[in-house]
C-alpha cells in the first residue's frame, strides 16, 4: 500500500487490486480520502512474469514395418502431450505426425512453447524395419536335348530379383538331382534364392 499522510488526521485508503494478479502488466489505482472529503489517487503497475516452462510428454520409441512395396512407412501418427500453468501452449514436432519415415532410425524432436516464450523439449525415435522379402523372377521349367555326342547341354536363362528398398540383391542357387523321368533320364532341380541387405530372402 502507498505511504499516506494528512494534515487533519486519519485517512481512508482504497484500491482496485484483485486477490490474484494475472500474468502481464496489471494497473492498480490507489485512492486516499480524508475526513473532509478530500481525495487523491495514484497508480501502481504490478508486473507478473511467467518463467515456468510447459510440461511435455513424448510417446515411447516406435518400431514399425515398412509399407507394402515401400522402403518407408507413410502417415506415421503419434501424440505428444503438453500442459502449462498458463493457457496457450503449442507443440511443434520435427518430423511432424503424419509424415513418411524412411527405413532405419529417425529421431523426432518435439518442442512445446507457451505464451511467454518458455520452452520444453523431448525426443523419441521411430524405427522403420524392412520385413519384406525380395521378389525373385524364375524362368519357366526347361527341357532340352543333350548336345550331340554329350550327356549334357548348355542352357541359357536369366534369373532376376527386385526389392522394395532397391540396392543389391544377391542371387544364389543349389542343385539337387531328380529321379529318372519317364524317358529313363535323370534331371536337375535348381533352387534359386534371392537375399537382400536385411537378410530377408525368397526362393
Amino acid at each position: 500500500s502507498p505511504l499516506v499522510s494528512d494534515n487533519c488526521g486519519p485517512v481512508t485508503v482504497l484500491s482496485n487490486a484483485p486477490v490474484q494478479f494475472n500474468v502481464g502488466t496489471n494497473v492498480v489505482t490507489w485512492t486516499v480520502s480524508d475526513g473532509s472529503g478530500n481525495s487523491v489517487s495514484c497508480q501502481q503497475r504490478v508486473i507478473v512474469n511467467d518463467t515456468q516452462p510447459p510440461t511435455l510428454t513424448c510417446p515411447t520409441n516406435m518400431i514399425i514395418a515398412a509399407g507394402p512395396g515401400q522402403c518407408s512407412r507413410s502417415n506415421v501418427t503419434f501424440t505428444v502431450a503438453a500442459a502449462d500453468n498458463c493457457s496457450g501452449v503449442s507443440v511443434v514436432s520435427i518430423p511432424a505426425s503424419g509424415s513418411t519415415f524412411p527405413i532405419g532410425v529417425t529421431t523426432v524432436t518435439n518442442t512445446a512453447t507457451d505464451a511467454s516464450g518458455n520452452t520444453s523439449v523431448c525426443t523419441f525415435t521411430v524405427t522403420v524395419v524392412d520385413e519384406q522379402k525380395p521378389v525373385i523372377h524364375c524362368p519357366t521349367d526347361i527341357t532340352v536335348k543333350a548336345a550331340e555326342g554329350f550327356c549334357s547341354s548348355n542352357v541359357v536363362f536369366n534369373v532376376t530379383a527386385t526389392d522394395n528398398c532397391g540396392g543389391t540383391v544377391s542371387i544364389t542357387f543349389t542343385d539337387a538331382a531328380t529321379p529318372a523321368n519317364c524317358t529313363g533320364r535323370a534331371g536337375i532341380a535348381r533352387t534359386w534364392t534371392a537375399t537382400h541387405a536385411c537378410n530377408n530372402s525368397s526362393s
